[in-house]
């Protein structure tokens, strides 16, 4: 049943909720963001690189840490290039996932270049539109779980969207995509 709800998830969000290319400057400036060390995200973080964003939870069990091996993965094949990216995991589980947990959390994983954010609920429901993000939260107690489309999105430096790629895309096809987002 879980596969099947995952996959139906997967499916409604390529038949029109995976990918929005035009994100309004204004809404995005007034999201909140908490980094790991517990102080808010500065704007400027969002002008500095293009980002590759993931949507998930830490206590997902399968398609979030795929998708952020695979972050961290890329970034060690870019090497030099990787520099022109920040690789940002945006959690869909605010509630549970404190800035001290996704501090841990995301040093499970291969990269050093690999952000961790908590948005405010205001914000958390504001991104969920934005980038069609089905999100269902199923389950009672602290046993639940977040099902969530899968998806990694790519944004240059004013938030314009420049790719988006399956959660479960490989570590060398997301590296290769991203080289070529690269200015020679």
């Amino acid at each position: 049943m879980k596969i099947f709800l995952i996959l139906f998830i997967t499916l409604l969000s390529f038949l029109g909720c995976s990918s929005k290319t035009n994100i309004n400057q204004e809404t995005w400036n007034q999201l909140g963001f908490v980094l790991p060390n517990g102080m808010s995200l500065d704007p400027k973080f969002w002008k500095e690189k293009k980002s590759v964003l993931y949507f998930g939870f830490s206590h997902c069990p399968d398609m979030c840490p795929l998708a952020l091996t695979n972050f961290g993965r890329a970034s060690l094949i870019l090497g030099e290039k990787a520099k022109n990216f920040q690789f940002v995991f945006i959690t869909l589980d605010p509630d549970r996932d404190s800035p001290a947990t996704l501090e841990k959390y995301v040093q499970n994983f291969p990269s050093k270049n690999l952000t961790a954010l908590s948005p405010n609920v205001a914000s958390l429901v504001l991104l969920t539109k934005m980038f069609g993000i089905v999100r269902e939260k199923v389950g009672e107690g602290n046993s639940y779980r977040i099902d969530h489309s899968n998806f990694i999105y790519v944004l240059d430096e004013n938030q314009n969207s420049l790719k988006t790629f399956p959660g479960g895309v490989s570590a060398n096809t997301l590296a290769t995509e991203l080289r070529l987002l690269v200015k020679p």
